[in-house]
């Protein structure tokens, strides 16, 4: 009799809640439903875009309400037009984007990352 496996996990990166950050698409916010290194689950999309596309996000708006201008190449690897959200991952990080990453990914590790109210 067969044993059913547990599904491994294929992300490279690991993936968290965070709470009030934002990407800008096309110069449109957009709150994140999970964010790491290689890539992000864009919650409230209601674009064009669909599984493939390339983007640029040229925006993070972090949870300390600062936002900075970054260029980060993206593909599209799902979208979901019903459920409005867009997965996508990282292609290409620029320096002020890979340090607000890491800074943001440490500071939920650490617990310090703050609720928006």
């Amino acid at each position: 009799m067969a044993r059913d496996k547990p599904k491994k996990e294929r992300r490279r990166h690991k993936r968290s809640p965070p709470r009030g950050v934002t990407l800008t698409i096309d110069g449109q916010d957009y709150p994140t439903g999970n964010l790491s290194i290689g890539g992000s689950q864009i919650e409230k999309y209601d674009g064009p875009l669909s599984a493939g596309a390339l983007l640029t996000i040229t925006r993070i708006g972090d949870t300390d309400g600062t936002s900075s201008q970054v260029e980060i190449r993206s593909r599209v690897i799902r979208s979901d037009p019903v459920a409005e959200q867009l997965a996508v991952t990282f292609l290409e990080l620029d320096a002020a984007a890979y340090e607000i990453l890491q800074k943001n990914m440490a500071k939920r590790i650490e617990g310090l990352a703050t609720k928006k109210p």
